[in-house]
């Protein structure tokens, strides 16, 4: 919570112009033990405050009358189709913009399908109001987390229609950079095509003026880094040495290739790569190939591990950084990282975890299950 206003009580008296244009529910805050809630909607309220008996406040304003009944309804335990029926039926404006985002949409068939299009009906996009609304910061995650899904392009289609449409400067700015958090954080292959989406849309247009200029050229090169390797995109092809000589990614024969990024002395990487190796030793035969790029500019330990392990697969390296190399090409903020492949050397999938879903996505894709 944030104050808004301080005003000084003199005698046991106070008189105030509201100096803050939002309206709605708010508290006023007398001490740790001594606060109530008052509805500031257009027009006078006139309270009268017991100090020692805090509950008996009377409150004589514009919505006021119809908050207390409310308030008195919860009381009541009252069904949700009552609830329902009194916030629709509510006359104040500012409280009626204040409580109705606590509703979901609903109709006969309510699903999430038509959920999606309907799910900010009740919540006035278009004032600033909506910014200090909890039901608000509520509702964005459950939009997020529950209604949009977890398909990329549903929802870049969604958030590019509500994004678009008439909302408050402010609004817009918090929903855009809860997506942006949302799904450059996201747990779900394929999400990362939202955030380039978003940083395309709005960060490479100038619309985050809220973020720092160090952060907002992290995000822009993030996002430029990841859209040449989304899903479905065709992985870029570069050249690269071995032990054996010098090849290029599109010289790989395989059903499927899984192009993946180490470096030997990564803690995360000594405990991925013998669990890749175990998997790679049960799919090869199946028309499964790994190739191991190491980011490595000094040999030794790489040429060792590969020894001890026993790393059979191809095992490359660049040898001059300054040509052309898989680092032109890949974003690799930190190892392990994985793409799989398929025969075209097309991105199907990526970052799968070894033992689990990994696993799973080879054993559908190579039985035609996945496309």
């Amino acid at each position: 919570m944030a104050v808004k206003q301080d005003i000084p009580v003199v005698k046991g008296c106070f008189k105030a112009e509201k100096s803050f244009p939002e309206t709605g529910i708010f508290i006023v805050y007398l001490d740790q033990q001594h606060s109530f809630d008052v509805v500031l909607s257009d027009g006078d309220l006139t309270l009268e405050v017991e100090y020692e008996n805090i509950e008996s406040t009377k409150r004589i304003g514009p919505g006021n009358q119809e908050f207390e009944a409310f308030k008195q309804l919860l009381g009541n335990a009252p069904k949700e189709e009552e609830i329902r029926s009194f916030l629709l039926g509510v006359q104040d404006p500012a409280l009626k913009e204040f409580l109705l985002p606590q509703l979901l949409p609903l109709n006969p068939d309510t699903n999430v399908y038509w959920l999606r299009h309907h799910f900010w009906d009740y919540t006035n996009l278009t004032s600033a109001n909506t910014l200090i609304n909890p039901f608000f910061e509520k509702n964005r995650k459950t939009y997020f987390e529950r209604v949009l899904g977890h398909h990329p392009d549903t929802v870049i289609y969604h958030l590019s229609k509500l994004l678009e449409g008439p909302m408050d400067p402010n609004v817009r700015k918090v929903l855009v950079s809860t997506a942006t958090y949302t799904y450059e954080t996201s747990n779900y292959m394929g999400e990362d095509k939202v955030f380039v989406w978003l940083v395309q849309q709005y960060y490479n247009e100038g619309f985050a003026d809220w973020i720092s200029k160090d952060d907002l050229a992290k995000i822009k090169e993030k996002a430029n880094g990841l859209s040449s390797e989304l899903i479905g995109n065709p992985a870029r092809d570069f050249a690269f040495d071995t032990q054996q000589g010098r090849m290029k990614l599109s010289e790989v024969e395989a059903k499927v290739t899984i192009l993946y990024f180490w470096d030997s002395t990564c803690g995360h990487c000594k405990k991925e790569t013998p669990r890749l190796k175990k998997l790679y030793d049960e799919y090869k035969e199946k028309g499964v190939e790994v190739v191991a790029i190491t980011l490595e500019n000094e040999f030794t330990n790489w040429k060792k591990y590969i020894d001890e392990k026993d790393l059979t697969w191809i095992n490359g390296y660049e040898s001059d950084f300054d040509r052309p190399n898989f680092l032109w090409y890949y974003y690799i903020p930190s190892t392990p990282k994985k793409l799989v492949l398929d025969e075209n050397k097309k991105i199907i999938a990526k970052n799968l975890d070894v033992e689990t879903t990994l696993r799973t996505f080879l054993d559908d894709y190579l039985a035609g299950k996945v496309k």
